[in-house]
């Protein structure tokens, strides 16, 4: 049995018995797992290092990370790729990993035609990773909740054994580190996860942080391509120079120049990363064999495969995580669930297609993945984001108007609000709560210009959105009109997204007497159809808000009947709900000078933005 000593970053070094037998000879190796496999309770697990130092290195290093063997618990199925390429020991050792063995050729519907949970392990040397069959077999289990693939490979027969002979190793208790590693997002770290966001990066020593601690799970992000993820002025590498150059494939820049594009003293070589799990969260870093852009020498995910890991989770194609995946996979490691599943489920709300695969058997701790963080905004964000869009960006409001400024601000609000970032990292309560506070506002300032300017440009929103749109024929419909005869309602919808869809209510006899958008409040007017000079009229407004909440009501007369007619009072506040009419009353006081005629009123409310109005005609006639 070997053993090693192992220093963590405080420098207590501590003696551990490795449970790994490091052989070179293929002879001595198929002897030697066939003992391991028939031995009830083996002290230690055979690996072929096929003589390669860097192997033997790393079998030295992950005697710091695991502790004792433990028998995998073997998936349903496995698929071997081309398995005459494998030594009789590797193939031998991989066996017991799955309970039936498949031919490739079956891959990859026939898999998943039973119901069921089920599981699949994908064995072979990394040349034989290819897009076809692998990605449709990806795509139809991420179809089935039920359903879990996970991958064994390596660069050569070796990598492949050594990474074999990890998921017959427990990780030693001591081993609990959870660390997250990013560049490019600043994400809030629950008790539990030691974060390092793109500001610590640059000022911390990482280099020395990462290599002088030992990871349960870890996970860096950052841009990057197939042979590194960069962390500031850190750079987590990919190159494993004892790897043959694979002559007439590319390599990155330190392929052919005498340096790396970074700094040699802020390398991170992913193979000396002492972590039981590593996860890779940066595009194309574990490419399929005959898409990859690099030779294999200096990818990221084989170079995690010759270390110290069990298991890699790794992307195998482009894909835009932040801070919903960020959020995902800390409450995974924290609560043992896997790693790729919960990723990918953060990232379903952004693409159709899985984008991480994980390589290894599966965590020992595995446990259901947790539910991504909604990103669903609320709808009263979309609306209101709707609403600024037509006023600022339609010509509705020109460069003077005075409620421009605040409008445009919240605007700039909103587009921040319902962005991925924004609503993984907000509480959706904490969020509604600061909005409608925002409309409180907006709301009392359109309303009260509206009392001292009826005229004004938004009041002329029906007429410059119906311009821009047609006529929904199929929303026609007979209604009541406030004078008791038959109208029409129909709707306008928008032909640009500048404009908005607009309600009408059409009455033979009143004219428009109902102008609102979908989900703006309704607003009915009563009062007398006649009124003498001198006289009062009492006018009561019958409303019922979009939501529950506030609303901001008014009455304006037109502008030949202003200096003749008083309102009060100028606004009412009420509070409104959807499904409840509420009350309002306003007086109507008209000087003895009043002309005898035909006049009408205009009943306006205001709810988050939006303005609806109703106009009822009444007389006035000699006192």
């Amino acid at each position: 049995m070997q053993s090693a000593l192992h220093a963590d970053a405080d420098g207590t070094a501590v003696p551990a018995p490795s449970p790994f037998l490091a052989v070179d000879d293929p002879a001595t190796y198929t002897a030697a797992v066939e003992h391991f496999l028939t031995d009830p309770s083996p002290a230690t697990v055979p690996v072929w290092t096929g003589g390669r130092p860097d192997l033997a290195a790393s079998v030295g290093l992950a005697a710091t990370v695991y502790s004792g063997v433990r028998r995998p618990a073997p998936h349903a199925r496995g698929i071997l790729l081309s398995p005459d390429t494998l030594p009789a020991g590797l193939a031998a050792l991989i066996a017991p990993l799955a309970e039936e063995w498949l031919d490739e050729k079956e891959l990859p519907g026939a898999l998943f035609d039973e119901p069921g949970a089920r599981s699949l392990v994908i064995a072979g040397l990394y040349e034989h990773f290819t897009l076809e069959p692998l990605w449709a077999t990806l795509l139809a289990a991420a179809h089935r909740a039920d359903v879990t693939v996970t991958f064994l490979t390596g660069r050569d027969a070796a990598s492949l054994a050594w990474f074999t002979a990890k998921q017959y190793a427990g990780i030693a208790a001591d081993v609990r580190r959870l660390g997250l590693y990013t560049s490019t997002d600043r994400p809030l770290a629950p008790e539990g996860i030691h974060l390092r966001d793109e500001r610590d990066v640059e000022g911390e020593d990482t280099r020395a942080e990462i290599l002088g601690n030992r990871w349960r799970r870890i996970l860096f992000q950052g841009h990057g391509k197939d042979d590194s993820i960069n962390l500031a002025d850190f750079t987590v590498c990919g190159l494993n120079e004892i790897a043959p150059r694979a002559p007439g494939l590319l390599g990155p820049a330190c392929a052919y120049g005498p340096t790396c594009y970074k700094p040699m003293d802020k390398l991170i070589q992913l193979r000396e990363v002492r972590a039981a799990e590593i996860v890779l969260s940066s595009c194309n870093n574990a490419p399929f064999a005959d898409a990859a852009s690099y030779d294999p020498k200096y990818q990221l995910m084989l170079n995690a495969i010759d270390g110290t890991a069990k298991d890699v989770v790794a992307a195998v194609t482009i894909h835009d995580s932040d801070r919903v995946e960020n959020r995902v996979w800390m409450d995974a490691a924290l609560r043992g669930a896997p790693s790729a599943p919960s990723l990918n489920a953060g990232i379903s709300t952004a693409q159709p297609f899985p984008a991480y695969l994980h390589f290894g058997m599966a965590a020992d701790d595995a446990g259901p993945a947790p539910e991504p963080p909604s990103v669903d905004p609320e709808p009263l964000l979309l609306t209101t984001s709707a609403r600024l869009t037509a006023y600022l960006a339609g010509g509705l409001l020109p460069p003077n108007n005075p409620l421009r400024p605040r409008l445009g601000k919240l605007a700039a609000k909103v587009d921040g609000l319902v962005t991925r970032r924004s609503l993984a990292a907000r509480d959706q309560t904490g969020t509604t709560r600061g909005l409608l506070d925002d409309l409180q506002s907006l709301d009392q300032a359109i309303a009260t210009r509206i009392a001292e300017d009826p005229e004004n440009e938004l009041s002329d929103y029906p007429a410059h959105f119906g311009d821009r749109s047609r006529l929904d024929a199929s929303s026609a419909a007979q209604v009541l009109c406030h004078c008791g005869r038959p109208a029409e309602r129909f709707t306008r919808r928008a032909l640009v997204p500048t404009a908005l869809d607009t309600e009408c209510v059409i009455c033979p006899r009143c004219g428009d007497v109902s102008l609102r958008l979908p989900g703006a409040p309704t607003v009915l007017v009563h009062a007398d159809d006649e009124v003498p000079q001198g006289g009062t009229l009492r006018v009561r407004v019958v409303v019922r808000g979009a939501r529950t909440g506030p609303l901001r009501l008014g009455v304006h007369v037109p502008r030949y009947l202003r200096a003749d007619c008083a309102v009060e009072p100028a606004l009412h506040r009420i509070r409104v709900t959807p499904d409840e009419d509420r009350e309002a009353e306003f007086t109507l006081r008209l000087s003895a000078g009043t002309s005898p005629q035909a006049y009408y009123l205009t009943a306006y409310a205001v709810q988050d933005l939006a303005v609806t109005m109703a106009r009822r005609h009444f007389g006035v006639v000699p006192g």
